[in-house]
């Protein structure tokens, strides 16, 4: 005897009232994530063969790295869920919700990241709800569409 298959639970993806919080946030992680990567690479060149330009991209990567640091630290706690008011891209230490995805070995916030520079839609890790940040609101949608129509 043959079941048919499941439906998903799970929902269409919603759109957010602005995305700017959200893109901006995510773009000065990726600058973030970036310094980083560059530190690292210039480290390792530094203990390949020792010259005066790895030195000065070790100490410059440090700096960057601290500086966008900063700067999204603040800017991912700046965007809010809009359902549940929670900040998706920061843990603060509570507990997640069942459906909120997870990249291993990197907690919610930054996979939360990882997903928005991926393919520019994310859980929240607090009420898992999809958000897609390309989606028009309903409200703008359909002033939108009967513009472009005439």
């Amino acid at each position: 005897m043959d079941f048919p298959p499941e439906k998903s639970r799970t929902g269409r993806a919603r759109s957010l009232p602005s995305s700017r919080p959200f893109t901006l946030a995510v773009v000065l992680s990726a600058v973030h994530y970036l310094a980083i990567i560059t530190t690292v690479t210039a480290f390792l060149l530094f203990f390949r063969e020792q010259s005066q330009l790895a030195v000065k991209l070790i100490v410059g990567g440090i700096v960057t790295s601290v500086f966008t640091w900063l700067i999204a630290f603040f800017k991912r706690r700046e965007a809010h869920c809009p359902l549940c008011k929670g900040t998706p891209l920061i843990n603060s230490g509570a507990r997640a919700h069942a459906r909120a995805s997870r990249l291993y070995p990197f907690n919610h916030g930054v996979s939360a990241s990882f997903s928005i520079i991926a393919t520019q839609t994310f859980r929240c890790m607090y009420c898992g709800c999809d958000f897609d940040l390309l989606k028009t609101p309903s409200h703008l949608r359909e002033k939108y569409y009967t513009d472009t129509v005439e």
